[in-house]
């Protein structure tokens, strides 16, 4: 029985991620993910069990990355409202580096998958629940420090700037254009100005 060949796991994730990114679940074959892993079909279904599992392995990857630049933006000691604007910043400088108008996998992934499949549509919606809870921890803080006026409630404005980022997202595929989406998001950020 011979060794089981050693891989680097995360290179391998990066490498499926980046694929099922650019080609969507559906397209994405066991044969182009054995080209960009460089694994034999054997040793990708030995780690990995099947194409799926890889997929969700692959978009839990792309979350992690994503949540530790989002946190670190949102979770800095500078001003609530700077912070959330900082971050729309670091998202329209994504926008504009994306040349491949790949977008954001996550968002990919719930319009490509039929609501039906509510494993991979659950662990989606989780995770921008988690972002969402990044921009309710800082609109409360904005309230607080007076920055936000008083009588509006944080967890629906986090709904709609959470909305703001899905939009921004498919208006970038239709219509690309930095001036554009940064004018979008000016206008989304004056409700938050006081």
């Amino acid at each position: 029985m011979g060794r089981p060949q050693a891989f680097n796991q995360q290179l391998v994730l990066q490498s499926a991620m980046q694929l099922f990114w650019q080609n969507g679940y559906a397209t994405t074959s066991i044969k182009d993910l054995t080209v960009a892993t460089k694994l034999q079909p054997g040793s990708l279904y030995a780690a990995f069990k099947n194409k799926r599992s890889l997929f969700i392995k692959s978009l839990d990857y792309y979350f992690e990355t994503l949540y530790e630049g989002v946190n670190g933006i949102l979770a800095s000691d500078e001003p609530p409202l700077l912070r959330i604007r900082k971050f729309f910043d670091y998202f329209l400088n994504l926008a504009r580096d994306d040349v491949d108008q790949k977008s954001c996998l996550l968002v990919n992934t719930l319009l490509e998958l039929p609501p039906e499949d509510t494993e991979i549509n659950q662990r989606v919606s989780e995770m921008f629940e988690q972002i969402e809870q990044l921009f309710v921890t800082v609109l409360k803080e904005a309230q607080s420090n007076g920055s936000l006026a008083a009588g509006t409630r944080p967890e629906s404005l986090a709904k709609m700037l959470m909305s703001g980022i899905f939009g921004l997202q498919v208006y970038n595929r239709m219509q690309r254009g930095e001036d554009s989406l940064r004018q979008i998001v000016n206008n989304l950020l004056s409700i938050l100005e006081n």
